[in-house]
């Protein structure tokens, strides 16, 4: 066994990890859209809780591992890496400063015991921005996924590629904004 399937092997399992905690956390935003009372939102957010301890080693194996891949290959300059850590960064992004926040004044929302929810948690537990940015992330990691197979050769064409799957991820999200918080349709 050499270094590069080492290599190769540990960036393998952090892809499978990654993307066991964004189905945890896609999973927890349907579960949660759902919800009628505290504790089924409470067991939703469980949910995204759990994903994160998942998630987060996953993509921390996947960065080092594909940078020590990349460097062993020479692979550095190649345009579709440079894409690549663009949108870990915005996906970093959307995580940290767009969902993760929404998650927390959600789980502040809910009151205490098991109980209908009041109007105002009813309305963040059904808020159709954080389901879309979660199926967004998670499809903008496939496109990373897409990159990283077919390797076009521009920039440009990789860039593409990305806008490509943030759209295919808002298009998931539709049926969350389809919906309002008091069920009907729009």
């Amino acid at each position: 066994m050499t270094t590069y399937t080492i290599g190769l092997y540990c960036h393998f399992l952090g892809l499978v990890g990654l993307f066991v905690g964004y189905g945890l956390e896609w999973t927890g935003s349907s579960l949660l859209r759902r919800a009628a009372s505290t504790e089924q939102a409470r067991a939703a957010l469980g949910l995204y809780r759990l994903s994160m301890p998942i998630s987060g080693p996953g993509l921390l194996l996947l960065i080092l591992s594909g940078g020590y891949l990349a460097s062993i290959t020479g692979g550095m300059r190649q345009a579709w890496i440079s894409a690549s850590l663009l949108a870990i960064v915005v996906a970093l992004g959307i995580g940290f400063v767009l969902i993760l926040p929404r998650v927390r004044t959600i789980r502040a929302a809910l009151p205490e015991g098991n109980m209908a929810l009041p109007e105002t948690a009813l309305a963040r537990v059904k808020d159709p921005l954080v389901a879309t940015l979660i199926r967004v992330r998670f499809v903008l990691a496939l496109g990373i996924v897409y990159l990283m197979t077919g390797k076009p050769g521009s920039l440009a064409t990789a860039l593409f590629i990305l806008l490509g799957a943030i759209v295919i991820g808002l298009l998931c999200a539709v049926g969350s904004w389809a919906s309002r918080p008091g069920g009907s349709k729009v």
